[in-house]
């Protein structure tokens, strides 16, 4: 059995975000790693909105709020108390966004910019590096069995 593989931390957040998408994510499927899965839903939660308007919205994107939620606010991120209250106040909220707008199908001219699928990469991008703040308490890939 081999040594488990660090985590390449050098470099922007934008280089660990890239690592962990070629070293971590599959190329189909769940990720095999905690950090590999978690980077797999933030970058098909941004897909989906950014590419498609969210049109292809069903439960398995509802699954990835709900395992982004675990992953960053209860587990081992909770017990080991990595983020701040304000941190964990800031990804519950964006995790909110995400997860609540309307339907494509549901728009008329009433529509605010707050109900449409969020398509900005800002928020995104925050979910990565509060990621990469992980990464840096875990820098060993941790275990991810899809339940």
């Amino acid at each position: 059995m081999t040594a488990p593989q660090l985590i390449n931390l050098s470099g922007s957040v934008q280089d660990v975000e890239l690592w962990l998408w070629e070293n971590l994510v599959p190329s189909s499927g769940p990720a095999a790693s905690l950090q590999g899965e978690a980077m797999r839903a933030i970058e098909l939660l941004a897909w989906e909105a950014q590419n498609n308007g969210n049109l292809n919205w069903d439960d398995s994107f509802n699954d990835l709020i709900g395992f982004l939620r675990d992953f960053f606010l209860s587990g081992v991120a909770a017990e080991q108390q990595i983020y701040h209250d304000e941190t964990q106040k800031s990804i519950d909220e964006d995790l909110t966004r995400l997860a609540n707008f309307l339907m494509p199908t549901e728009l008329d001219s009433r529509v605010y910019l707050d109900e449409l699928p969020y398509t900005r990469q800002d928020l995104y991008d925050r979910l990565t590096s509060h990621l990469v703040c992980f990464c840096q308490y875990f820098p060993v890939p941790l275990r991810y069995e899809k339940v």
